[in-house]
């Protein structure tokens, strides 16, 4: 049929669509050829539509007069002339055309199947827990008061956690979900990516959102074995760069030696930013090994590659490095002959040269620092902390930390003090900077800085630096103490849970709105023992408010109080939910439990 004719159901106007039912074929005498009359009457639909019928109609439009049947067979009395409805008439007509004769194009080949993941399948209750702790993480925030419901999303890193240490595999229905939420909180990126497998790499590849699992460390799952030289040589040399830096990395846990020679073996064809970003993987395993390429780095091209092989130097207190840095330090620092009682004098030095640059300090200071004191601070940091004994008569880290520091340059070789410690990850002089936790922390031995005290206290055991900060916080509260909370290890072991009680407790009676401890409360909710909330029970009743307490500060706080007692309940169920069979019979957060991973 080389014509059709169609009539308006709005005004009886007739189309007279010869051109947009011409049938031009490409060869199979069943489907338009593009550019052929069809797409050229759609051309003239949508010009005249966007300038209007008033000024433009479309080619093969005819208007009938009004009245009667000249439309044929419009209503009687009605205006068949409605060019505007003819318009939009013939365009539905010509779209139900259109997608009716469209030919499914080729199908894309199917993915690869997704690998097997041999690990065991989640217990049916904890599966139901992750569904609703990944619901938890997309629905909006109550507005007002949180109320004393958990907090769903900051409970799933510790979920993770647990289900990584009994080695159980996600869910395929949940790895979208996982996904998404590592793709939103780069902190859930490690755990999730550990527990959805390689199911969830082989996923995260056939949607872009998703990239982040292919890159960096989050393809972890998708390196050689460091023990396949030829697939680790083949994706050192061809890889892309964050896969390389995931590769180096996985190598170096396992052999940092041979970390080392494969980073060696393509050093010198490197980029600078890419130089950076490897040196900076050998602090995993760095060992005296590692001293004679890190002294040859000292001369690279790039000021920072150069400081950070400085500073990895200065890790090693038998390097070289730190041997030049020991000599400069106790020429700077030593003691006063001049005082009456023993007194630390420093002379800082009146120049940077050429020696000390290679060295990794840098001439010109950051802006606001003075010269000499931003020099001796370089030098002292990097010197081994063993030199400092004999230089003082004998004294230990304590007896050296308590002697007073001439020429106000105390907080400056203490805080030089601090940095070392960390950096050689020593015990004896970090308990000695620390000082008492009774101490108010501006008069501290070592820092007034609750960065730096936080930094110290992680190079102690677990224990000792839960038994500081457990004293820290009876003798000075919870207002400075969120910082030291964070490094303590979790559940948070006695006395630092009944310390942190005691210490909220105090501050409810006080009077005030628990929101200023609100960072406490959050924490507290994710560290301290499930089996605190029998003791916080007392605490969730509503208190009678005394004249002196802010008016409603009493119903806030039992709402916070009952929301960390769920909370904690809530903890102890989702621990009994992944414990393997043979220890779910102990009930309700009883008997012996695995870690509950750090607190985030």
């Amino acid at each position: 049929m080389d014509t059709a004719t169609t009539t308006s159901a709005r005004g009886g106007t007739r189309i007279a669509d010869d051109a947009a039912t011409a049938r031009a074929t490409d060869g199979s005498g069943d489907r338009p050829a593009a550019g052929t009359a069809p797409d050229q009457f759609w051309e003239e639909l949508v010009t005249s539509a966007l300038l209007g019928t008033d000024r433009r109609t479309p080619a093969g439009f005819t208007r009938a007069g009004t009245g009667g049947d000249a439309g044929g067979g419009g209503p009687e009395g009605t205006a068949t002339g409605d060019a505007a409805a003819a318009l939009l008439d013939a365009a539905a007509l010509h779209t139900v055309r259109r997608r009716a004769g469209l030919r499914p194009g080729p199908a894309a080949p199917p993915p690869e199947p997704a690998p097997a993941d041999p690990r065991a399948p989640l217990p049916e209750a904890a599966r139901r827990r992750l569904g609703q702790l990944l619901a938890g993480r997309t629905a909006p925030p109550p507005a007002g008061r949180r109320g004393a419901a958990p907090d769903l999303a900051e409970l799933l890193p510790q979920w993770l956690a647990l289900a990584g240490e009994h080695g159980y595999k996600a869910p395929p229905a949940a790895l979208p979900a996982l996904l998404d939420a590592a793709r939103a909180r780069t902190d859930l990126r490690a755990p999730v990516l550990r527990f959805a497998g390689p199911r969830g790499l082989w996923l995260a590849r056939l949607n872009p959102e998703w990239r982040f699992a292919l890159r960096g460390t989050g393809a972890a799952g998708s390196l050689p074995s460091p023990r396949d030289a030829e697939a680790v040589r083949a994706l050192w040399d061809e890889g892309l760069f964050a896969e390389r830096v995931a590769l180096l990395i996985a190598v170096r846990s396992e052999d940092p030696a041979a970390g080392l020679a494969l980073l060696a073996s393509t050093w010198a064809t490197e980029r600078a930013e890419d130089r950076l970003m490897f040196l900076d993987s050998l602090r995993a395993g760095l060992s005296d090994a590692d001293e004679e390429f890190l002294e040859a780095a000292l001369g690279d091209r790039s000021r920072n590659v150069r400081a950070t092989a400085a500073e990895l130097l200065s890790a090693l207190p038998s390097s070289a490095l730190a041997g030049r840095m020991a000599v400069r330090a106790l020429t700077c620092v030593g003691p006063d002959r001049t005082a009456d009682v023993p007194t630390i004098g420093v002379e800082a030095p009146h120049e940077c040269d050429a020696a000390m640059r290679r060295d990794g300090v840098a001439a010109v200071p950051p802006a606001g620092r003075g010269e000499r004191s931003w020099w001796l601070g370089r030098i002292v940091e990097s010197a081994p902390l063993s030199c400092w004994p004999a230089r003082f008569g004998g004294r230990g880290p304590e007896e050296i930390v308590a002697l007073p520091v001439a020429d106000e340059w105390h907080d400056e070789l203490h805080a030089a003090w601090c940095r070392a410690a960390v950096r050689q990850r020593d015990a004896a002089w970090s308990r000695a900077l620390l000082g008492s936790p009774a101490t108010p922390p501006a008069t501290g031995p070592g820092t007034s800085s609750l960065a730096e005290r936080a930094q110290l206290l992680s190079m102690l055991s677990p224990e000792e630096r839960a038994l500081w900060v457990a004293r820290f916080v009876a003798a000075h509260g919870l207002s400075e103490a969120f910082q030291l909370l964070g490094v303590c290890a979790v559940p948070w072991a006695e006395p630092l849970g009944g310390a942190v009680i005691d210490a909220l407790d105090s501050a409810r009676e006080a009077g005030g709105y628990p929101w200023s401890f609100s960072g406490v409360m959050g924490l507290a909710e994710r560290c301290l023992a499930p089996e605190a909330a029998r003791r916080l029970e007392a605490l969730t009743a509503r208190p009678d408010e005394a004249e002196t307490v802010v008016p409603g500060a009493g119903g806030y706080w039992s709402e916070a109080f009952r929301r960390l007692v769920s909370t904690l309940r809530l903890r102890a169920s989702i621990r009994a939910e992944l414990a393997p069979p043979s220890r779910r019979a102990y009930g309700d957060g009883e008997g012996p439990s695995p870690g509950e991973g750090p607190g985030r």
